[in-house]
C-alpha cells in the first residue's frame, strides 16, 4: 500500500472512529494500517501540530478540535461513547450565542468588557478612556514582564459585524495616537485586513497587536467573561471495557514529563554556557544542594538570593543532566554525554525528552506559516496538552531556551524556526 501524508492519513483514521482521538492514537491506528512512514522520532507532535495548524488557517479544514488534544471530522454527529462532540456541540452553540450578545452590546459597555479582560489577562493601571477626544484609544494599560520591565499599551476596540474587517488605515491611526514609549493593540468582533496585518507587522514602526474575533471569543471562554463554567456528569461508554481487545497486553508506563522550565544565570542569551559550567563543576566535585548553591552565588555575583540560587540548582535536575545520589548531585548519563560533547543537539535531545512541549513547540513553528507570538504558543499547548498556565512564563522560558540551542530564533512579530539551526 502506498503511503499517504500525515493529513490524509488522519482524515482516514479519524472517519472510522467512532470518538475523537489524541495524535498518538492517530498515529498508532496510521502506523498499525500502513497508511504512513515516519523516520522522525516524535510522529505524534508533527501530527499534533499538522492537524492544529490546518484547522485554524484552512476554513475548510475537514478536522475539529474537541477536549484537550483530540480531534475528530466536522459533520460527524455526537454518539454514545464520545462526551466530547456532545459538549463541543454546546460550546459551540454558547460561542455563537455570546458573539451575538457582543455584537449587540452599547459601545461603552463592551469597552468596559475588554478592559476587564485586559484585567484577566495581567495587564495592570487599565483604564477606559471614555468616548470623546480619545484620539482613536479607547483602552489605556501597562503589562508588566516578569517584574522587571513594564509595556504601556494603547488599545482601540472595534465592535464590527462579520465580514466588516479591520482595515490598514486603522492600525495607521492608533500608531499615529501611540507615544513613543507605548505600543498598540487592537481588538474587534471581526477580523483584518491582509494590509491591517501588514501594517501591524511592519519594521521599525511602532508594534501593534491585533486580536481578531474568533482569539477574542477564546479568551473570553479561556477568563469566564460572559460565559459561566457548568460542571454536571456526563457519561460516555468505555469501549475497553465491552471491547477487551488484547486483555493479555501489559499496560507499558511512560514518564512523564516536567511542566516547569526555568531559565539560568548569565543573561538570556547564555542558558546553555552557563549550563555547560554546572555539568563541568559538577563532575569535578558532585556537591551537595547547598554546596551548589553557594557555587552559583560565587559564580554570579548578581545572584544573591539563597532561594533564587536554590531555584537554580533545580533546572539541570529536571532537564535531566543532574541526579542526587547520597546526597549528592552527580551527572546523569544524558549529563555526561552532553558535558563531553558540549553539543546543543545533544543538549535539546535531553531537553525535549523531560520537557513538556519542547518537541510540540518545534512542531508547532515548523508547519507554523509565519512567525508566532508567545500567545499563539500558549493557545496551542492549552489546547493540545491541557496545560493550564495563567501567565506566559513557562511559554516564554520554552521559547528562550530553544533560542539559546539555536533551534528557534526570534523576529519583530514573533518566534519561527532558525534558518540555519544547530
Amino acid at each position: 500500500m502506498a503511503m499517504i501524508s500525515f493529513k490524509k492519513a488522519a482524515e482516514r483514521i479519524l472517519t472510522d472512529s467512532e470518538t475523537p482521538l489524541s495524535p498518538k492514537e492517530i498515529v498508532e491506528r496510521a502506523f498499525e494500517a500502513g497508511l504512513i512512514e515516519s523516520e522522525g522520532a516524535t510522529p505524534d507532535a508533527t501530527m499534533g501540530a499538522q492537524l492544529y495548524v490546518d484547522i485554524r488557517k484552512n476554513p475548510r479544514s475537514p478536522f475539529k478540535k474537541v477536549g484537550r488534544g483530540k480531534f475528530t471530522i466536522r459533520g460527524i454527529g455526537a454518539s454514545a461513547s464520545s462526551a466530547e462532540v456532545t459538549i463541543d456541540n454546546q460550546n459551540q452553540l454558547v460561542r455563537k450565542s455570546l458573539h451575538e450578545k457582543l455584537l449587540a452590546m452599547d459601545p461603552a459597555q463592551f469597552e468596559v468588557l475588554v478592559a476587564e479582560l485586559l484585567e484577566q489577562l495581567g495587564y495592570e493601571q487599565v483604564e477606559v478612556t471614555g468616548r470623546s477626544g480619545d484620539k482613536g484609544i479607547d483602552v489605556t494599560a501597562v503589562l508588566t514582564l516578569g517584574g522587571i520591565t513594564s509595556v504601556k499599551t494603547v488599545v482601540q476596540v472595534k465592535r464590527y459585524k462579520t465580514g466588516n474587517n479591520i482595515s490598514g488605515s486603522v492600525v495607521t491611526q492608533l500608531r499615529g495616537s501611540a507615544q513613543v514609549d507605548q505600543r498598540g493593540l487592537i481588538i474587534t468582533t471581526s477580523d483584518f485586513t491582509r494590509d491591517a496585518t501588514a501594517e501591524a507587522e511592519a519594521a521599525g514602526k511602532t508594534p501593534i497587536a491585533l486580536v481578531n474575533g474568533d482569539k477574542l471569543l477564546d479568551l473570553l471562554f479561556a477568563n469566564d467573561i460572559g460565559v459561566r463554567r457548568v460542571q454536571v456528569p456526563v457519561y460516555s461508554l468505555d469501549l475497553e471495557y465491552f471491547e477487551n481487545e488484547n486483555p493479555e497486553e501489559e499496560v507499558r508506563r511512560q514518564g512523564a514529563k516536567r511542566a516547569g522550565l526555568w531559565p539560568l544565570p548569565g543573561g538570556i542569551d547564555a542558558y546553555v554556557e552557563t549550563l555547560f559550567r554546572v555539568l563541568d563543576a559538577v563532575a569535578a566535585h558532585p556537591m551537595t544542594k547547598a554546596e551548589l548553591v553557594s557555587w552559583f552565588m560565587a559564580e554570579f555575583p548578581q545572584v544573591r538570593s539563597e532561594k533564587t540560587a536554590a531555584g537554580y540548582a533545580n533546572v539541570p535536575r529536571a532537564i535531566g543532566v543532574t541526579t542526587v545520589a547520597d546526597g549528592r548531585i552527580t551527572l546523569t548519563t544524558d549529563g555526561k554525554e552532553v558535558r563531553v560533547s558540549k553539543s546543543s543537539d545533544a543538549l535539546y535531545q535531553v531537553l525535549a525528552k523531560n520537557i513538556l512541549g519542547v518537541e510540540e513547540i518545534m512542531e508547532f513553528l515548523r508547519n507554523a506559516d509565519s512567525p508566532q507570538t508567545e500567545a499563539d504558543v500558549m493557545v496551542f499547548l492549552k489546547e493540545n496538552l491541557g496545560v493550564e498556565w495563567t501567565t506566559f512564563a513557562q511559554v516564554n522560558f520554552r521559547l528562550l531556551w530553544l533560542v539559546n540551542l539555536g533551534k528557534v530564533e526570534r523576529t519583530e512579530s514573533g518566534y519561527r524556526i532558525a534558518t540555519q539551526p544547530n
